[in-house]
């Protein structure tokens, strides 16, 4: 991809409550397979299911196949669930998703049935909707209208659905709804609900239903009972309850165990974009590795994928090390012993692959020829000094189009500087959003350019990993005749 400098993004890149009960179950194949071009360097972890209830828990392991976590019912166990993250069965899920039963507000939504949410009401109307933003492949699973509200207590009484329906809008109500999607936002972490129907709109639910689970999620057996004692006729609107409830977490538990298929790239969005990191990494160093991590943390990305370049065309001198040998470099340098990456990240060979000069446009045409979905969901992982020379760039205005910069400070440019060029640019040129393209992280301190000096001096730089330095010494890269 073009830059103007050697540096980052440029040719050289330089620079007292119920514990959370633990069950897992873990899936039989969850990677998906790369594009032919692309290797995967670092896995992301598998999708993670929440379910509030032991009952819903168990519906789910006996037709799903993802990890799953009991919370317990409500939003205060929700919130105390992702408190507890570091006893999940999964540090970093690349997908997050509230499975468990929830009643109907809207008379089309009948008992027995399941439904991927698409919305996420607020419970008084005055506060914006949410939603998972989960890839177009998603839609034939999900119901393109369903709307969930969340509400403080079990909502039992049908006059009581009705009003909350006129108030709200929404199809379905639970007690864990926006809570859940709340956490997960503040995580990072793309989510989904997916709910089964226990009961529809003009069923009145026992008085006594809310007693009869407790805190950790399981059944009261002598709650039950009692019930039972005081209004026996209460046990055929518990039978029936229960059989819609099995037949609607079995659907449901289906629908989850396919959106937990998704290959983390299918999870980019706007809100979860994919981080493009592209230059031609001669030779890559650790602070691209541990800088690339960083920018994932900070954008919340399901994926990223370094992409060394094989010519950039506003250099006139070709690359020092022959594509072969840098794209082992980067697959040496980009790993989990250089770099704590939080999520999937591939290493391409798309530029290498393709003659002539790199240009940044004919690769995000590329990326989104293949994932339609891609388009406006890609952050391009630039430095202060390649931002500076993006008018110069083949077609920038459609880069710009296609991929939101990803700016990181590299010295001897500050902050300052950086802030007042793209508020600068973004005047001249129309780009309200140029403000949030700088991203909050250490500035690149290290320069490929020096790492090559150093070597054709005989030193091993300072900042290059091991493998990588084990590349470079067994191909005799950059003048390498033995260290001094």
């Amino acid at each position: 991809m073009e830059r103007p400098n050697e540096g980052l993004g440029g040719a050289d890149h330089s620079g007292s409550h119920a514990p959370v009960e633990l069950l897992v179950r873990y899936p039989r194949a969850m990677q998906g397979q790369a594009d032919p071009l692309d290797e995967i360097l670092h896995a992301a972890e598998p999708p993670l299911v929440l379910c509030p209830l032991g009952f819903e828990r168990r519906a789910f392991l006996r037709f799903g196949k993802l990890p799953v976590v009991t919370t317990g019912p409500g939003a205060d166990a929700i919130t105390r669930a992702f408190a507890e993250r570091d006893r999940w069965p999964v540090r970093q899920p690349r997908l997050i998703i509230l499975l468990g039963l929830a009643g109907a507000l809207n008379e089309k939504y009948a008992a027995g049935t399941a439904h991927a949410v698409e919305v996420v009401r607020s419970r008084f109307g005055d506060a914006p909707m949410l939603a998972p933003m989960l890839d177009q492949r998603t839609a034939p699973m999900r119901d393109p209208e369903c709307s969930i509200v969340e509400s403080a207590q079990i909502v039992v009484d049908a006059h009581e659905k009705s009003q909350l329906r006129a108030r709200t809008g929404a199809d379905l109500v639970d007690t864990e709804s926006r809570t859940f999607a709340r956490c997960a936002d503040a995580a990072g972490i793309p989510w989904a609900i997916v709910r089964g129907v226990s009961d529809d709109a003009f069923c009145a639910l026992p008085a006594e239903f809310a007693t009869f689970v407790d805190a950790a999620g399981e059944t009261r057996a002598t709650k039950v009972i009692a019930a039972l004692l005081r209004r026996p006729t209460l046990i055929r609107t518990l039978m029936r309850i229960g059989r819609d409830s099995r037949t609607a977490m079995r659907d449901a538990s289906f629908t989850a165990d396919a959106l937990g298929c998704l290959e983390p790239i299918d999870l980019c969005s706007a809100r979860h974009p994919l981080v493009l990191f592209g230059g031609s990494f001669d030779p890559p160093h650790a602070r691209h590795a541990t800088m690339l991590a960083d920018a994932m943390r900070v954008v919340q990305s399901p994926c990223a994928i370094a992409m060394p370049a094989a010519l950039n065309p506003l250099k006139c001198a070709t690359p020092p090390a022959p594509p072969d040998a840098r794209l082992a470099l980067c697959r040496a340098n980009f790993n989990a012993s250089v770099a704590d990456f939080p999520a999937e990240l591939r290493l391409s060979s798309l530029e290498l692959a393709r003659p002539g000069p790199s240009y940044t446009i004919d690769t995000l045409e590329s990326l989104v020829a293949r994932q339609p979905k891609l388009r406006g969901a890609i952050r391009l992982l630039v430095g202060s000094d390649a931002i500076r020379g993006i008018e110069h760039w083949h077609r920038w205005r459609e880069v710009l189009a296609l991929a939101r910069p990803a700016v990181v400070v590299r010295p001897p440019d500050t902050v300052g500087q950086t802030v007042d060029f793209l508020a600068d640019f973004a005047a001249r040129h129309g780009f309200a959003d140029a403000d949030s393209w700088l991203l909050p992280i250490a500035p690149l301190d290290l320069s490929s350019t020096s790492v090559r000096a150093a070597i054709l001096l005989g030193e091993r730089p300072t900042g290059l990993a091991d493998g990588v330095w084990s590349e470079i010494t067994k191909r005799g890269l950059y003048g390498f005749s033995g260290v001094r």
